[in-house]
C-alpha cells in the first residue's frame, strides 16, 4: 500500500474523518471476513458480497473457478473493494444530525490469480480468519477440490478509511430541549456452536472453538 494518497482514493465529502495511516486501515479490514468487490462488466457496473482475508498489503478472495463474476475481474481493469462495520446508531436531538458510527474503507488494485502453494496458504489463512485454529482440525485439500477453486488477489494499492465515532453532534440550540440523545452500540456476537447431527457420539467441541465462542 502506497503512503501517498491517490486522487482517487482521497476523501473529499467528510474529510474530517478520513483515515490513511496503513496500520488503521488493515485493523478495520481485520475486524470482519464480509467485503463487497466493486467491477464492471460488459460495460455495467457489478458488486459481489464475499468472504476475504487480509494477508500482507493485499486482499484475497476466492470462489468457483467457472463463476463468471470472479474471471471477469481479471480482465486488468481496476477493482474496488469495500468494507463496512456499524458500531453504533447515533441519535441526535433532530432528524437531520441523526448518523452512525462506523468504520469504513475503500480499497483498489488490480486482480491477480493465486495459484500453487500460494494458493492453499491463502485459503488456510481464509479458515483461520474466520476460526483461529480451525486448520489443525481439517484434512488436507483434495486436488480436486483445489482445481475447482479459483483464489484471487486484490493488492491494496490504494485506500483510505473513513470513521465516525463518539456521541451525537447538534445544534446549539437543540442542546436545551427535552428530545433523549445517545448512541445505541451494535455488535457482532456469536452464538453457542450448534453440533452436527451426523457427528459421533464421542465427539465434543474442540477448545479452539470453545475459546472463539466464549
Amino acid at each position: 500500500m502506497s503512503e501517498t494518497v491517490s486522487d482517487r482514493a482521497r476523501v473529499l465529502r467528510g474529510a474530517k474523518r478520513a483515515v490513511y495511516d496503513k496500520r488503521s486501515i488493515y485493523q478495520s479490514l481485520d475486524a470482519t471476513f464480509l467485503c463487497h468487490v466493486g467491477y464492471v462488466f460488459r460495460g455495467e457496473a457489478r458488486i459481489i458480497p464475499t468472504a476475504f482475508v487480509r494477508v500482507g498489503d493485499a486482499i484475497y478472495i476466492h470462489g468457483n473457478r467457472k463463476n463468471g463474476a470472479m474471471n471477469s475481474i481479471l480482465d486488468g481493469q481496476v477493482v474496488c473493494t469495500e468494507v463496512t462495520i456499524v458500531d453504533g446508531l447515533v441519535l441526535s436531538r433532530s432528524a437531520f444530525s441523526h448518523s452512525v458510527n462506523y468504520r469504513s474503507v475503500i480499497c483498489y488494485g488490480i486482480a491477480e490469480e493465486v495459484e500453487g502453494k500460494d494458493k492453499v496458504s491463502v485459503l488456510d489463512a481464509l479458515i483461520e480468519h474466520y476460526v483461529p485454529g480451525r486448520m489443525t482440525d481439517l484434512r488436507p485439500h483434495y486436488d480436486e477440490e483445489l482445481a475447482a477453486t479459483l483464489v484471487i488477489k486484490l493488492p491494496i494499492t490504494e485506500a483510505a478509511a473513513k470513521v465516525r465515532a463518539g456521541p451525537p453532534m447538534d445544534r446549539p440550540e437543540d442542546y436545551d430541549g427535552t428530545t433523549w440523545a445517545g448512541v445505541i452500540p451494535t455488535e457482532t456476537a456469536y452464538g453457542k456452536p450448534i453440533p452436527c447431527e451426523k457427528l459421533r457420539n464421542d465427539q465434543v467441541v474442540p477448545t479452539y472453538l470453545a475459546n472463539f465462542y466464549e
